[in-house]
């Protein structure tokens, strides 16, 4: 079963424990962005501080998302798709948990 630590589930709906940057396959290595206050290798994360300034643990919990911002943040090496699955995360997230979330996540192809 998934044994859950604080900064495993980013606030955007990324599991911090499948990223590669996170679990060491690519360099350089990630803590996860609670750990690094959304400062991560790559610059100033804009979904990490907006979810401090509204105050809430993650997107899903935002009463304005998911909000045209949300929707235009993804790893253009990904694709927009991305982000269209981590807003439902996300929303499900939000109605049953962090488990049952990752677990959604885990289960979608990407």
């Amino acid at each position: 079963m998934y044994s859950f630590m604080a900064n495993i589930f980013s606030p955007c709906g990324i599991v911090c424990d499948d990223c590669d940057w996170f679990k060491g396959e690519k360099e350089p290595v990630c803590p996860g962005c609670t750990e690094l206050e959304g400062k991560p290798f790559w610059g100033e994360c804009e979904t990490y501080s907006c979810v401090e300034d509204k105050q809430v643990d993650h997107c899903g919990e935002c009463v304005e998302f998911p909000c045209t911002d949300f929707m235009g943040r993804y790893d253009p090496d990904e694709g927009p798709l991305n982000v269209v699955i981590r807003a439902g995360i996300l929303a499900y997230r939000k109605q049953h948990g962090d488990e049952k979330a990752v677990e959604l996540g885990r289960s979608v192809e990407r």
